[in-house]
């Protein structure tokens, strides 16, 4: 919920969430699925999976026109989840799907379980997805959900499809007074390895970026150049004495290899991509969430895409 507050949200252009609390199934039970809405409608007796709902509906009052939020629930075996998340974004036509990663300081990995959800999820998802593992402790449902003190993005840019998807999300965000947002575009030195349709995307989307926040100074953007996967790593690392509150990627960074050289067998959660896996662990160390994001790619189609 801290994310959709920080999204930016806004009468002209509000949010409709839909809202999945998933329960595992257990036994030899049927699948459930519970629309919470039609519940009130047909003025079904309380359940017991209310109180989700009656937090996401608090949430909603809190926010007033800018949200409208639907509630679901459902209970269904492990390996069958990802079939509710993608056939539910698919019937309401969403255009983003966000699956929660608990991860800690204290924790090195996310279970097995949760791990296959989110990469089945991936691989079917009808829609672009976010990954998004929250290290920030959790805070209060009321009016004025969040502190009014400025909240600092960075984005990770390595260039493609997910960069891309990534950036433009970032860009929703820069519109609130609230958010300072930070940009680093990673580029190989002398162009070494550069995919000339990709790079043009990139630069497109880019150079857009700049001029339409060329007068807002809450906005900073800058250019790295790499020769490597160390050198990507080192300016990473630099960066995180800045304390960011969220950090931004794409999923995928292979489209230039050259920046992510000799780094290939760090990741570990094929989820979150080798750099979205080293900025949420422990050995980076910072304390800020991670949002990794995938652009939808549909079955067949080569992953060069206009955005």
């Amino acid at each position: 919920m801290k994310l959709l507050e920080l999204s930016n949200p806004t009468v002209d252009s509000p949010f409709c969430v839909h809202a999945l609390y998933l329960i595992e199934l257990v036994g030899r039970a049927n699948p459930v699925f519970i629309d919470h809405e039609k519940e009130e409608e047909e003025g079904a007796k309380q359940c017991k999976f209310s109180s989700v709902h009656t937090a996401l509906k608090i949430f909603q009052d809190a926010r007033g026109e800018y949200i409208k939020m639907h509630s679901y629930t459902a209970i269904a075996y492990k390996r069958s989840m990802y079939q509710d998340i993608c056939e539910l974004a698919l019937s309401k036509q969403a255009c983003l799907i966000i699956l929660p990663l608990h991860k800690t300081m204290s924790e090195s990995m996310n279970t097995t379980k949760e791990i296959k959800l989110s990469s089945n999820v991936l691989a079917h998802a009808p829609c672009s997805v976010g990954v998004l593992v929250d290290k920030i402790p959790f805070q209060s449902l009321v009016p004025g959900v969040l502190r009014s003190s400025m909240h600092h993005f960075v984005v990770l840019f390595l260039g493609g499809a997910d960069s891309r998807e990534a950036l433009s999300y970032a860009d929703r965000a820069a519109g609130s007074p609230d958010i300072s947002l930070t940009v680093i575009r990673f580029l190989a030195y002398e162009n070494e390895g550069d995919i000339l349709i990709e790079k043009k995307l990139d630069d497109q989307l880019v150079t857009w970026f700049w001029v339409k926040n060329e007068g807002n100074n809450r906005v900073v953007d800058r250019e790295a150049i790499v020769k490597n996967g160390e050198e990507t790593i080192s300016i990473i690392q630099a960066m995180n004495k800045e304390c960011y509150d969220l950090w931004i990627v794409g999923r995928n960074q292979t489209v230039n290899h050259i920046l992510l050289q000799g780094l290939t067998s760090w990741s570990q959660d094929n989820e979150l991509g080798v750099i979205g896996e080293y900025i949420s662990s422990n050995d980076f160390g910072s304390k800020g969430s991670v949002l990794v994001v995938q652009q939808q790619v549909l079955r067949g189609q080569r992953r060069v895409q206009v955005v």
